[in-house]
C-alpha cells in the first residue's frame, strides 16, 4: 500500500458506483456497504494491484453490484483472482440521469490501468496513475514508461477541476500536477 492506504470513492446517489473498493479487509467491505445503503449498481476497478480489486468479489457477491473491470496481466503483482463481469474498454460508460461515468484506457503504472472520469464534475479518478504525495511506479512487465507519458497526455485532453487519485488527497487544482 501507499501511505495510508487506498482511496475508495462512492459515486451517485441511488444508484452507486463504486471505485477501487480496495484490500478485502471485513471492516473496509462494511464501511462501504454501510456508506451505500444498499444502492450499488457498478464496481469499477482502475486496476488489480491488491491493493485495489480483492475486495471486489466480496462486494459485489454482498450487494449484487455489477463488477467491472480489465483482466489482470499474468504476473505476481496482479490480483489473479479479479475476474470482471464486464470486460472494460475505452468507450465503456456507466450513465445515469444523476452520473456519466467514463472510461480513460492508462496504461503505464501497469497495462490492464484505467481511470474513470465523471463528466458533469469534471473529475478525473486517478486510481495509480496520478497520486498525490508519493512517485507512480512503473511495474513491468505489464507497466511501461512510454505508454505511462502518453496516457498523462489523454487526460489533458479533457477539463479537470478535480484529480481525485487512489492514494493521496483530492487534489483541487489539476493545473499545478
Amino acid at each position: 500500500m501507499t501511505g495510508a492506504g487506498t482511496n475508495t470513492y462512492l459515486i451517485g446517489r441511488d444508484r452507486i458506483a463504486v471505485i477501487d473498493p480496495g484490500p478485502a479487509i471485513d471492516s473496509h467491505i462494511e464501511a462501504i456497504l454501510d456508506a451505500a445503503n444498499g444502492c450499488i449498481e457498478w464496481i469499477l476497478c482502475t486496476h488489480t494491484h491488491m491493493d485495489h480489486s480483492p475486495a471486489a468479489a466480496v462486494l459485489a457477491a454482498r450487494s449484487g453490484g455489477v463488477l467491472i473491470g480489465a483482466s489482470p496481466p499474468a504476473d505476481q503483482f496482479n490480483d489473479q483472482s479479479f475476474q470482471p463481469q464486464i470486460e472494460i474498454d475505452e468507450q465503456f460508460t456507466v450513465a445515469t440521469d444523476e452520473i456519466t461515468i467514463e472510461s480513460i484506457h492508462t496504461p503505464g503504472h501497469v497495462g490492464n490501468h484505467y481511470c474513470f472520469y465523471l463528466k458533469q464534475e469534471q473529475i478525473v479518478f486517478a486510481g495509480d496513475h496520478i497520486m498525490n504525495g508519493s512517485t507512480v511506479v512503473i511495474i513491468p512487465p505489464s507497466g511501461n514508461m512510454k505508454d505511462y507519458i502518453e496516457s498523462l497526455q489523454k487526460l489533458l485532453e479533457r477539463p479537470l477541476s478535480a484529480i481525485a487519485p487512489a492514494h493521496g488527497d483530492l487534489m483541487a487544482s489539476p493545473e499545478d500536477v
